[in-house]
């Protein structure tokens, strides 16, 4: 299999690859969140990364792909700012985070067979596909028409088709899928459907699973193959040091913007913004109220104090570039320089008392104590309109943290852990994305879980809320409270922006 290779390969190319030029590897600050960007002329700048992060990252992997290793495989996160030969390519210097991985944190692996999850792809009823006519190289080009995604393809195998269909529906198409179609050659194709987030709000939407059987004829069904698999035998939760002089050799990432345009909107403007890695704002119609709370990535209804009532109301083009590609979260820190500069903003931090979501435990928790040395983590999953969370080895804190960033529509408030539940558990929650709820209400009732604990598809058709999900098949519930809790107070901030 292809990704057998593509590791075995990456053993062999630990001794053989350049390193990189300078490398600062340190443990992240706490709280952060996985974000990154390309180093200037070559290498990295990642921030927030887990190890599962780091090895999906470097060796292309999924991540049901990675087995084995410590449980803080998927908690502990780390930064990494590696800085490569000028015009090394990306996929070298990936190569040369996995020489990294194996010199700064001793990381051993080994491939080896293990069921896995995945899809199995078959002939349907009748293929309706048609052998290539020409002799060219095969290839598949995307057309993006947003909700719609069309990918037209030439002279594709199905082995070809088995791996690309993962990376273009990986929302739909959540585990890798084997080819058992039986068809050989190539084959010319076009397919087209909708974004898993817009299947229930587009007009005539079809899902990817749907498109494979309708315009091609063939199925995915979901089940368990043996599939090579990233068997993690050692790897150290605590990086070797910094060779000394490290952090003078980089060179500091940016805290300001090179160029930016700030102005009032126009009146029939529509909202739009994008923050990219590439150290790139663009924002058009948003209010200074969403462009701090983008800031500070803070979206709570009580985040912040002090506002005055035109925060809300008026809307503002924001055109910002910086001197090179950063992370995500170094942007934020450019913003909050930007909107200093250009409103003269001035804000400070202090606790107030403000409302909350308190998970707390139920009468009789749903929760199965977790044994043995399975890998802590949370991973979601897309199937018939809902969304599913499998933990594993997860304290009640670490589900709080999870639960709010997967179900962040749900939760205007903060969530705290109320629980008083100590320990590590395995358990399974599903509901309704807020999106698809229609009017985004809750419905009036929810089935319970059965007798035997597994977790239900809604009856009622206008889906479940996180808060009935986490009640009905966990036995916790979320309740509302007032807590002292961190708030930006805006001590002053100009209407007008100061000329560009």
């Amino acid at each position: 299999m292809k990704l057998t290779l593509l590791l075995l390969v990456s053993c062999v190319a630990f001794a053989q690859t350049p390193s990189f030029e300078v490398a600062d590897v340190h443990v992240s600050k706490p709280g952060a969140s996985p974000t990154g960007a390309p180093f200037p002329g070559g290498g990295f700048e990642l921030h927030g990364f887990t190890m599962v992060d780091l090895v999906r990252f470097a060796f292309g992997v999924d991540d049901d792909m990675i087995v084995g290793g410590p449980v803080w495989l998927g908690t502990e996160r780390f930064d990494v700012i590696a800085k490569a030969p000028r015009g090394t390519s990306d996929d070298k210097s990936r190569v040369m985070l996995r020489g990294l991985l194996a010199d700064r944190f001793k990381l051993v692996y080994h491939i080896e067979d293990k069921p896995r999850p995945a899809f199995v792809m078959t002939v349907g009823k009748k293929s309706v596909l048609k052998p290539a006519e020409g002799a060219e190289d095969g290839s598949c080009e995307p057309k993006m028409d947003p909700p719609w995604l069309t990918f037209v393809c030439k002279n594709t195998t199905m082995a070809e088709f088995a791996e690309k269909i993962h990376q273009w529906a990986g929302a739909y198409v959540t585990h890798p899928v084997v080819d058992q179609t039986g068809l050989k050659g190539g084959y010319d194709f076009t397919l087209h459907w909708v974004g898993r987030g817009a299947l229930e709000s587009t007009p005539d939407a079809i899902s990817a699973f749907d498109a494979v059987e309708r315009q091609m004829g063939l199925k995915l069904v979901a089940g368990t193959q043996p599939l090579p698999a990233m068997v993690i035998d050692s790897v150290e939760k605590i990086p070797t040091p910094n060779a000394p002089g490290v952090t003078e050799k980089l060179p500091d990432t940016p805290t300001e913007f090179e160029v930016a345009d700030v102005k009032p909107s126009r009146p029939d403007e529509k909202m739009n913004i994008r923050m990219q890695p590439n150290g790139r704002l663009d924002a058009q119609a948003v209010s200074l109220k969403f462009l701090l709370q983008l800031a500070y990535d803070n979206f709570d209804d009580n985040a912040f104090a002090g506002e005055p009532k035109w925060l809300d109301s008026d809307h503002f083009d924001v055109i910002a570039k910086a001197s090179r590609a950063v992370p995500i979260d170094a942007l934020r820190v450019m913003l909050q320089k930007l909107l200093a500069d250009r409103f003269k903003l001035v804000v400070h931090i202090e606790k107030q008392p403000i409302q909350v979501f308190a998970l707390v435990a139920g009468k009789h928790p749903k929760l199965d104590e977790a044994a043995g040395t399975e890998r802590t983590g949370c991973n979601p999953s897309f199937d018939k309109g809902m969304l599913t969370v499998t933990c594993k080895r997860t304290t009640m804190a670490e589900f709080v943290e999870q639960i709010h960033r997967f179900a962040g529509g749900y939760f205007n408030h903060p969530l705290v852990d109320a629980t008083e539940l100590t320990g590590s558990y395995n358990f399974t929650v599903s509901w309704t994305p807020k999106q698809n709820i229609p009017g985004g209400a809750p419905p009036a009732a929810a089935p319970a879980a059965p007798a035997n604990g597994s977790t239900p598809l809604p009856a009622d058709p206008t889906g479940v809320t996180v808060f009935e999900a986490i009640d009905r098949q966990l036995g916790l519930k979320v309740e509302t409270q007032r807590r002292p809790g961190p708030v930006v107070v805006i001590d002053h901030v100009n209407q007008v922006p100061t000329e560009n």
